[in-house]
């Protein structure tokens, strides 16, 4: 007797969006967590604190220009960035949770991409309130930075969103990823971006100062960081250095085993 092959049932298609918001639910209650907040409440503290100390006895408003653009989009963005995206992943495989999201019927470069967009909300939030306690410390001390807002709100958001990729890259890349960015960001970022040929627009610093430059004050302290290219350009290189790296960065978490990895720095 011939028994008629088994009937498979089709797979259910994925609601996407509200695989999403699950687990933006789970992002946020576990970044709301106490002793999780404790680090990033202390971030915000100490550079409003520091940023109260250089800024009080600064003589003019090439200081905070100064300041806003070396060291805040230079040097605390990135490293926060690499903190917070580089860990995204391998913080769920040391925990032993990976597993609980892998198994989901979704795809793994659908959930690196959940992933990175979940932390990049949480971190447009926190950033959000570090610019309201950076330019009030502006305002406080006499500053007349007002103007350079929408500048700065732009060029936050768009270097957010590169370096969070360029970070969560990163951290698929190699389990100690921030090592492995502290040597990408002395080459690419110091190096190449400083050298006068056309290997700095793989620069993702210097897109941020040449749209940082189209403000007045910030051109009068860098306006020879201003290239030819002009803002338009560097956008485009901004979005797509982004999506590069996250194309990278879903590839490697499609291709990689991280289940109990090491959560190495």
């Amino acid at each position: 007797m011939n028994l008629a092959p088994p009937q498979h049932e089709p797979q259910e298609s994925v609601d996407l969006f509200a695989a999403s918001r699950g687990l933006w639910r789970l992002l946020w209650r576990r970044q709301l967590v106490w002793r999780r907040l404790l680090g990033p409440a202390a971030a915000l503290g100490g550079f409003t604190l520091l940023s109260w100390l250089v800024l009080a006895n600064a003589p003019n408003d090439n200081a905070f220009y100064g300041w806003v653009v070396v060291f805040y989009f230079l040097m605390v963005m990135p490293l926060f960035c690499l903190n917070v995206c580089g860990a995204m992943i391998r913080e769920e495989a040391a925990a032993n949770t990976l597993c609980f999201f892998t198994t989901r019927p979704l795809k793994r470069s659908e959930i690196f991409l959940m992933f990175y967009f979940g932390h990049m909300v949480w971190l447009q939030i926190v950033f959000l309130i570090q610019t309201l306690l950076l330019f009030g410390i502006g305002i406080l001390v006499g500053r007349d930075v007002l103007g350079f807002l929408p500048i700065f709100l732009v060029c936050q958001f768009f270097g957010l969103m590169s370096w969070g990729a360029l970070c969560a890259m990163l951290g698929m890349l190699h389990a100690r990823y921030v090592v492995l960015g502290l040597v990408y960001g002395l080459v690419v970022e110091v190096g190449i971006a400083n050298i006068p040929t056309n290997l700095k627009y793989l620069s993702l610093s210097h897109h941020l100062r040449t749209l940082l430059v189209q403000h007045d004050g910030v051109n009068q302290v860098f306006g020879n960081t201003l290239s030819a290219e002009g803002w338009g350009w560097s956008l485009v290189g901004l979005g797509a250095g982004t999506i590069l790296f996250l194309i990278a960065g879903a590839a490697l978490f499609t291709w990689r085993e991280l289940i109990n990895a090491p959560a190495e720095r």
